[in-house]
């Protein structure tokens, strides 16, 4: 019993100094750490990638192409001077805008609009390349003046050229980039960041042509009407075409762009795909190859390494969305899933942690109203998943009409009903978006509150004094263990005390606690003591020597009991 005493009030002074440092930790722990996934996320763990501090790049992203999931961030909203990677737009809007077998005659300011020491393949004035033969020399090559040649060759001009650049930025929602010139060279007006390129890059890829010419290692150049000779064109991206650093080489790289000018440093683009899913990684002023390592390169194979070793990606069907559970499925039976005309879009992904199940991500699915049916696919309503905070991945529900059957699905009644579900979903969401926003409120309230100071002391104080309380109430029942080390006396006459003696010989002579009675006698254990009866008179003879009336006679040579001394 006395133990668990003990062990209470030990637990006890425990639960106070833990208390007072839980408290104080609490209060030096940074904001951003504690609200590092943002209102409402999940308590999840994100993967960390390399060490931002051993990049030889000042920036620097890897992004997922299907989701647009940032896997790896690091100032990423920095802005740079892009240099060559510029042309990955100007070969996107080319794709976008012309055929490939389209011709381009170049000028003489497109031809000689360069300046010396710059990226060319040496077009003379007049001369005539496919639009397919301008995208290999601007992506394998870099040709300035080929860019220039076909800025004019689809706007005219180049200044409404750059003003289709920009243009096209500004749809994609980008806020940290604006464009002065097709090619990249310096200018203070002509700048970016890896965010914003990383965003154009992914818009690229959804381009065949550009992704068929990325890709390329070698072009043989046919001869032009100015040019005699097959030309070969090397991709100067080494993890593409190592043909000057072979160790560079990256057999997951599926096409990139590089970059350089003496102001923007070294920039690079470089698109890898492993298992069915495909990065995009952007590194903006770095080292190069000749510096040494860590360089643009290596920098590009340690981010691309993490996130294909960290993430994993889900292809999502209609089996595995709920888009016909809730409208498709409880009509007709030109309603089914398998009979229906609602499916997702031929891109539907979710990328995660690797470990994450798919079933761990949270989907979302609003539908369109009012939505006038054409012949074709019809976006009619979004699918979006979310884990730990972010959007994990996206994609758009189709409605697909044929032209010769166009009311076989959705007539007026059937309409009238399909909008009576979706009125009622919507309804559903937001009464549910109601009760979020009064338990957020709630929360954020509390929270504040609880934030404050004056609050957090007072409630410490209030803890501290409870914890006190209930450790004196324990105290006052326990009998704590004396632990100083005991004495060891010596034992005398078989009693370990003199007091215990004393208290011996009192109950022995029947006198214990009566201190008045005297004892008549004097004790005497000497074994020498001859002991006569007390009543004998004295001899004659000795009658003129006076004794002492407790005299005994003894042995001993001096006349008297040794005890007497």
């Amino acid at each position: 019993m006395k133990r668990n005493r003990v062990m209470a009030a030990v637990m006890a002074a425990v639960m106070l100094l833990s208390i007072v440092a839980g408290g104080s930790t609490a209060a030096a722990i940074p904001k951003t750490e504690q609200n590092s996934e943002g209102k409402g996320a999940d308590k999840v763990t994100w993967p960390s990638g390399p060490n931002k501090r051993k990049l030889s790049s000042d920036s620097a992203i890897v992004m997922e192409l299907s989701t647009g999931l940032v896997l790896y961030q690091k100032n990423v909203h920095k802005k740079h001077y892009p240099a060559s990677i510029t042309k990955i737009l100007t070969a996107m809007l080319t794709a976008e805008n012309c055929a490939n077998n389209e011709v381009v005659t170049f000028s003489q300011a497109a031809a000689y609009g360069i300046e010396r020491g710059s990226s060319t393949i040496f077009t003379e004035p007049g001369e005539k390349l496919t639009i397919e033969q301008c995208l290999y020399a601007i992506m394998l090559q870099s040709a300035n003046e080929v860019c220039l040649g076909v800025g004019e060759h689809i706007s005219g001009s180049i200044s409404k050229f750059v003003d289709l650049m920009n243009k096209r930025v500004k749809a994609l929602g980008l806020k940290d980039t604006h464009f002065n010139n097709p090619n990249g060279l310096p200018d203070p007006k002509h700048y970016t960041s890896a965010y914003d390129m990383a965003v154009i890059a992914r818009e690229a890829m959804k381009n065949t042509t550009f992704r068929k010419v990325t890709a390329t290692r070698r072009y043989i150049m046919p001869k032009t009407n100015k040019h005699k000779e097959e030309r070969p064109w090397d991709n100067h991206h080494q993890m593409i075409n190592g043909y000057e650093h072979p160790k560079y080489e990256y057999k997951y790289c599926i096409g990139g762009k590089t970059g350089y000018t003496h102001a923007a440093g070294n920039t690079l683009v470089t698109y890898a795909e492993k298992n069915g899913m495909e990065l995009v990684c952007v590194i903006m002023k770095a080292k190069g190859p000749k510096q040494g390592e860590p360089n643009e390169y290596t920098d590009t194979t340690s981010l691309l390494n993490f996130g294909f070793e960290k993430y994993q990606k889900y292809a999502v069907d209609e089996d595995s969305s709920d888009i016909n559970k809730d409208l498709f499925n409880n009509y007709d039976s030109f309603f089914d899933v398998g009979n229906s005309p609602v499916h997702l879009s031929s891109e539907s992904s979710v990328v995660l942690p690797k470990g994450v199940k798919l079933s761990q991500a949270k989907q979302k699915v609003f539908y369109h109203d009012n939505v006038s049916l054409q012949a074709g696919d019809n976006v009619i309503g979004h699918v979006t998943y979310t884990y730990g905070g972010k959007t994990v991945g996206s994609t758009d529900i189709l409605y697909t009409k044929a032209e010769n059957d166009m009311d076989s699905h959705l007539d007026s009644a059937s309409r009238a009903i399909v909008d009576n579900e979706i009125q009622q979903l919507k309804d559903s969401e937001q009464k549910d978006r109601k009760k979020a926003n009064i338990w957020r409120k709630v929360k954020s309230t509390a929270v504040g509150f609880f934030k404050i100071k004056a609050v957090q002391i007072v409630f410490l104080a209030l803890a501290a004094a409870i914890v006190i309380f209930l450790l004196v109430c324990l105290l006052r029942r326990v009998e704590l263990p004396k632990f100083t080390r005991r004495r060891r006396r010596r034992s005398r006459g078989g009693y370990r005390s003199r007091q215990g003696r004393r208290q011996y010989a009192r109950r022995t002579r029947g006198g214990y606690g009566d201190v008045s009675q005297k004892r008549k006698t004097r004790r005497n254990v000497s074994r020498h003591y001859e002991k006569k009866a007390p009543n004998v008179k004295k001899s004659r003879k000795n009658r003129g020597v006076r004794y002492h009336k407790n005299h005994k006679k003894t042995r001993e040579s001096f006349g008297k009991n040794f005890f007497d001394f």
